[in-house]
C-alpha cells in the first residue's frame, strides 16, 4: 500500500519556507497583507453580485405593487433582503410625511446602504498603497545586511553579492505582487459600486414619485 507523504514534506513546502526566510522579518506583514487581500477580494466578488443586491424578480414585484395599488402605498410589501428593498421599507414606514422628509430619509438610507457595500475597500486601498512599502523596507534591511556580511565572505566576495541582492529584492517582487492585485480590485470593485449605485437610485427615485404623490394625499402626522 502506498502511502501519501504529509503535506509539509512535500518539496513545494519546502521551497516556501525557504523563501519566506530568504525574506527575513518583512516577510511576517506581506505575508498578513498577502492573506487579507486575498479575503476581502473573494468576499467582495461573492458579496457584490448584481443578483445578489438588485434580484430582478424582487424589483420587478415592487414596479408592479407601485402600479396596481398607485393610491395604497401600504400595499406596497418589498422584501428587506436587498438594498432597494430596505431603503423602501424605511421610507414607508415614515408614511405619511412630507415629501421633503421623505427624500431626506431616503437618501440617508441610501447612503447606509452604500457604506455597508463599501466595507473591505479601505482595506484593499491601504494594502494598495503599504505592501510595496514593505517590500522596499525588507529590501532596504536585506542589502544592509548583506553589506555588512560582505568583508566576511572572502574570495567569493562577488558572488555572495549577487546572491545577497537577489535574495533582498524578493521582498520587493513580493510587496509588488500583492499591491497591484490589490489596487486592481479596488478599482473594479468601485467602479461596481457606482454602476449598482446608479441603478439603486434609479429604482428608489421610480418609487419615490410615486410615494411623493401618495404622501401628498395624505395627512401629515402631528406630534403630541
Amino acid at each position: 500500500m502506498i502511502e501519501l507523504a504529509p503535506l509539509w514534506e512535500g518539496p513545494w513546502w519546502s521551497d516556501l519556507l525557504g523563501l519566506f526566510g530568504l525574506g527575513g522579518v518583512m516577510m511576517v506583514p506581506l505575508g498578513i497583507c498577502s492573506v487579507l487581500t486575498f479575503s476581502v477580494i473573494i468576499e467582495r466578488i461573492w458579496s457584490l453580485r448584481s443578483g445578489r443586491l438588485l434580484p430582478g424578480e424582487a424589483l420587478r414585484i415592487v414596479r408592479q405593487q407601485v402600479a396596481e395599488n398607485p393610491g395604497q402605498p401600504s400595499k406596497l410589501t418589498p422584501e428587506n433582503t436587498h438594498p432597494v428593498g430596505r431603503i423602501l421599507r424605511h421610507g414607508l414606514d415614515l408614511l405619511p410625511t412630507t415629501s421633503g422628509h421623505l427624500q431626506e430619509a431616503l437618501r440617508d438610507q441610501a447612503q447606509r446602504e452604500r457604506h455597508t457595500l463599501e466595507r473591505g475597500l479601505t482595506t484593499l486601498e491601504v494594502i494598495a498603497g503599504i505592501a510595496p512599502l514593505f517590500g522596499l523596507l525588507g529590501t532596504a534591511l536585506g542589502m544592509i545586511e548583506h553589506f555588512q556580511n560582505l568583508a566576511l565572505a572572502g574570495p567569493g566576495r562577488n558572488e555572495a553579492l549577487s546572491r545577497g541582492i537577489s535574495e533582498a529584492l524578493l521582498t520587493t517582487v513580493l510587496g509588488l505582487g500583492i499591491g497591484i492585485p490589490a489596487l486592481v480590485a479596488h478599482s473594479l470593485f468601485t467602479r461596481k459600486l457606482d454602476a449598482l449605485s446608479l441603478r439603486l437610485e434609479e429604482e428608489v427615485q421610480f418609487v419615490y414619485d410615486r410615494l411623493q404623490r401618495n404622501s401628498a394625499k395624505q395627512p401629515t402626522k402631528r406630534s403630541g
